[in-house]
């Protein structure tokens, strides 16, 4: 398999390979990497990426009609998808001026009970959150800060509620474990028995945050 792809050079300080939803493979690297350097990490990662090439081409059949933005997912569930009209979500239809617009058709429909739901549940474990954000990320869920805000990607309204509830809880412990630690995936455990396989399902659920 020969594998093409386009290189961006930084001021970073190593080599990575991103993927695309739809299969685009760029190489990011060190401004001074040279081509003999780079070519050899994309052949010794050729297993890796026939991998992903091949799960997104499932996640392309399997979702067509939300790649091509005649759906989109609520809550787990695709609805069909109006741009052009109103701002608006109803129990059978997503609605939006534009695709800018639906950001805010979500935030408008779920974020102020979301908000709450988990306040409270960071006041029921005791957890130090200094507030709740919401905003648009393009490979993450939610980010927790060391001083102890947490911020959520709009699009989580987009998944099942108990894929969400795990993102919730992810993001709680690390006001604990400010870390990837064996304790913190010990203490999301606790809370999050079934979490390894509900990580599992949220990655099928990555390509929609480049999407919007």
């Amino acid at each position: 398999m020969k594998i093409e792809y386009d290189v961006v050079r930084s001021d970073r300080k190593t080599v990575a390979i991103v993927i695309s939803a739809d299969n685009k493979i760029t190489v990011r690297c060190p401004k001074r990497t040279s081509e003999t350097k780079i070519k050899s990490f994309v052949e010794s990662k050729s297993g890796w990426i026939e991998k992903v090439i091949a799960l997104n081409g499932k996640k392309i059949v399997l979702n067509g009609d939300i790649l091509s933005y005649e759906r989109v997912f609520v809550n787990g569930v695709k609805l069909p998808l109006v741009v052009g009209s109103k701002t608006q979500i109803t129990s059978d239809c997503v609605y939006a001026k534009n695709l800018k617009q639906i950001k805010n058709a979500f935030v408008s429909e779920f974020w102020g009970d979301f908000k709450k739901s988990v306040e409270n549940t960071a006041f029921k474990f005791n957890c130090n959150v200094d507030g709740f954000d919401i905003k648009s990320y393009k490979r993450r869920w939610g980010c927790c800060f060391r001083n102890g805000k947490i911020n959520f990607n709009w699009m989580i309204f987009m998944l099942p509620e108990d894929i969400r509830r795990y993102v919730v809880f992810h993001e709680l412990c690390h006001t604990v474990h400010f870390n990837h630690s064996k304790d913190f995936w010990g203490l999301v455990e606790k809370y999050v028995p079934d979490y390894k396989i509900l990580r599992a399902r949220l990655k099928t659920f990555d390509f929609i945050t480049k999407l919007y």
